[in-house]
């Protein structure tokens, strides 16, 4: 893969990111609109930059697949791809996996919101639209995902390359987990470690769950590996600290 130079925050505008990178190697700030750009402080790879081809998200007749429907988040969800460890190439792999939901699966799109690579590298996932903020709408609503069959509308799902169930995730994909969901979490005024009550805005289906669960909270899976969930709690906790001490330096500002 090659390695541009990569564009600096202020170099960025809304979904401009797309059009800047140009490389799938190429990581982006997050560039939301002025109301949110307080929330964000992660960098990620955007769609255009690792390659995802627009066009499986349409049938062939040319309507979308799978309209975009957004709602407010409730609930985030961490799941493991069980691919390769170890992997040279993540684009690829998470190309092979955008073709395998979007088309094989017939989802119309990737799952997963947000994916994190070995190195740490977070990688932007289902599709939400042109406003220039990463798996949601103008108003900050999530849109809707493809991981957790029943409970996906207000479930915003992060899936780390690899798979952790006998190994744990490395720390530079960790620590980006940390750093996503503190974000994710601060965004929408969630706490990662609270229990609550998931109601599915569509088929009011509900849970009860952790804030920040792992997939085999919501139905029977290995998922995220047995290695991942036991990292959890510590992934919480790590998550709601930085959420916390973020928020009291943007209320310093």
């Amino acid at each position: 893969m090659s390695n541009p130079t990569r564009p600096t925050p202020s170099q960025l505008t809304r979904r401009g990111v797309l059009a800047a990178a140009g490389a799938v190697a190429a990581g982006a700030a997050f560039a939301p609109p002025a109301a949110a750009a307080a929330a964000y402080d992660v960098e990620y790879v955007s769609r255009a930059a690792w390659g995802a081809d627009e066009q499986k998200r349409f049938k062939a007749d040319g309507a979308e697949n799978s309209p975009a429907l957004y709602c407010q988040a409730q609930a985030l969800t961490v799941h493991h791809t069980d691919t390769a460890n170890d992997d040279p190439d993540p684009a690829a792999t998470v190309r092979a996996i955008y073709e395998h939901h979007a088309v094989s699966n017939d989802w119309g799109d990737i799952g997963y919101h947000f994916l994190i690579d070995e190195s740490g590298r977070i990688y932007e996932g289902r599709w939400s639209g042109d406003d220039g903020l990463p798996a949601h709408d103008r108003q900050g609503r999530v849109v809707t995902g493809f991981h957790v069959e029943g409970f996906n509308s207000g479930n915003l799902g992060i899936a780390l390359l690899a798979t952790l169930t006998d190994r744990p995730p490395t720390d530079a994909a960790e620590a980006s987990l940390v750093r996503l969901v503190a974000a994710m979490c601060r965004f929408h005024g969630l706490d990662p470690r609270a229990r609550m009550t998931y109601t599915n805005p569509v088929s009011k289906a509900t849970r009860e769950v952790t804030t920040l669960a792992g997939h085999r909270d919501w139905m029977r899976t290995g998922c995220p590996g047995g290695t991942m969930y036991s990292r959890l709690p510590a992934v919480r906790e790590a998550a709601a600290k930085r959420a916390t001490r973020r928020r009291s330096l943007i209320a310093d500002r």
